[in-house]
């Protein structure tokens, strides 16, 4: 079977310093310049979160800023992968740990100007999703305006961990407005960099494993459950999709909202269907895939139990030590032809409008 693959997330890997020169504010951008002179020079307001991702070094992580600096740097990984298209995240998404309040929009602006020039070139193989902030719904808007037609802009991201509100508050409503007038979807990406935000604050781990057994489904779920709840898709005709955080929390979800839309629905906003229906509207990132080891999960029947086979997208969420070639997918056992077509092209195809 000839298969076309599209990658629903391939991060990009700019430096601090990188964005810094398209700060579009001369000012702020010779003051960062001179303000961060005390480290390296990819050093600035975009920390290290600390964690230690390679158990004491028993992984090996290898992630260089300079590897993935424009599109084609990722040319002859993607071809020996077999990837046909790619749909990059931006790297430095880490934005909202920045504590200066003040830089966090010029930031952001100065990442998707980056974006845009190197990685969303919408030439058949490479298109990029914009970066936007929870906490500044109104300037979000204003880059999807800014940016969302252009060719190679086919969607836009953002941290699940790290906004102050659940994505169903009524803060969000310029985003969704913007999102549905230029027909971009809204991803929801996880993160492990960000401590101060939901559900981290309080966890106190003791270690990565810790924190990120967690952090990558959790937050999934408040999301899921406020937007939901508070009757966003019907409010918006916008996609939403969830990456990073594979599918297993879905079903979990699904029971607990149906369970207490039934005894309560009066709590709910107006829904035309059950809660568990509306999270198989959303679409979600293969990354990362069940471990066959874990005997936990049977991919295919939670698919089918999900009602998720249109909204499952190929992810392999490269460069990180832990991503999924096309080559775990086709190893899924159970998987047929069409369900893989669906995975690798035809809903990335759909979501994204290519």
């Amino acid at each position: 079977m000839n298969q076309t693959i599209i990658d629903g997330e391939w991060h990009s890997a700019e430096s601090g310093s990188e964005i810094r020169e398209y700060l579009s504010d001369e000012e702020l951008r010779e003051n960062e310049r001179s303000g961060y002179t005390a480290g390296p020079d990819d050093w600035g307001p975009i920390q290290w979160d600390g964690w230690d991702r390679s158990a004491g070094g028993r992984s090996s992580i290898e992630i260089h800023q300079s590897d993935i600096e424009v599109a084609e740097d990722v040319d002859t990984v993607r071809e020996r992968l077999g990837i046909d298209r790619v749909v990059f995240s931006p790297g430095q998404f880490r934005m909202t740990t920045i504590p200066a309040q003040d830089k966090q929009v010029p930031y952001m602006r100065a990442l998707n100007d980056l974006t845009v020039d190197h990685f969303a070139k919408g030439d058949g193989t490479y298109y990029a999703k914009l970066f936007v902030m929870g906490d500044h719904p109104k300037e979000s808007a204003e880059e999807i305006e800014r940016y969302a037609d252009e060719d190679g802009i086919v969607g836009a991201m953002i941290t699940d961990v790290g906004p102050t509100f659940p994505m169903g508050h009524k803060s969000y409503e310029p985003l969704y407005e913007a999102a549905e007038k230029h027909d971009i979807p809204i991803i929801l990406h996880s993160t492990t960099g960000i401590v101060a935000g939901f559900p981290i604050t309080g966890m106190q781990p003791t270690n990565f494993a810790e924190f990120h057994t967690l952090a990558h489904t959790v937050p999934k779920m408040w999301h899921a459950n406020s937007l939901i709840q508070r009757g966003i898709p019907e409010r918006y005709d916008v996609d939403i999709g969830f990456w990073e955080g594979g599918i297993s929390w879905v079903p979990a979800l699904a029971e607990r909202l149906d369970r207490e839309y039934l005894e309560r629905s009066s709590e709910f906003a107006d829904l035309s269907q059950l809660p568990s229906e509306y999270l198989s509207e959303f679409y979600y990132g293969t990354q990362p895939l069940p471990e066959p080891e874990t005997k936990m999960i049977d991919f295919v029947d939670l698919i089918d139990r999900t009602n998720l086979e249109d909204q499952i997208v190929y992810t392999s969420d490269r460069p990180h030590q832990d991503f999924d070639a096309p080559a775990a997918v086709d190893n899924i056992e159970g998987l047929n032809d069409e369900q893989r077509h669906k995975i690798f092209s035809e809903n990335a195809t759909e979501l994204f409008g290519l």
